[in-house]
């Protein structure tokens, strides 16, 4: 499409992906991966240009490794696509959470089951050094 002899580079049609952090926080963003291009996102809502077709998405968070690792398959040759959510797990050893409807964070039983234990045996340790010290 020419507009003032410039050629408009944007496609007609575009993907949303909406990314969603655990409470807890993170301090690293995002990568999608789009048929096999890196596309760095933000926490939150992301708009990507992206021609009519089926598009293959991967989504992580590049730490010491990739964390929360999703993917899935989006369709938009006949209509616009639906938007996709994905919400990375409380701990580095799940998957994320990806999917067309909003997702919660998964993993968030075992990280309180993992600090429920750590502070268990602090309070054991304290309780255990008092009767020891009486």
């Amino acid at each position: 499409m020419l507009m003032s002899g410039i050629v408009n580079p944007t496609p007609p049609t575009s993907l949303t992906i909406v990314t969603k952090r655990p409470p807890t926080g993170v301090f690293v963003n995002p990568t999608a991966i789009i048929n096999g291009q890196h596309v760095p996102l933000r926490w939150g809502e992301n708009v990507i240009p992206a021609p009519p077709g089926v598009h293959h998405i991967t989504i992580y968070m590049q730490w010491l490794w990739k964390v929360g690792s999703a993917e899935i398959t989006v369709d938009n040759t006949r209509a616009p696509a639906p938007p996709v959510y994905y919400a990375l797990p409380y701990n580095n050893f799940q998957k994320g959470a990806i999917g067309f409807e909003p997702q919660s964070n998964p993993g968030l039983v075992g990280c309180l089951i993992v600090f429920g234990v750590l502070i268990l045996g602090v309070v054991v340790c304290c309780v255990a050094g008092s009767l020891i010290d009486s």
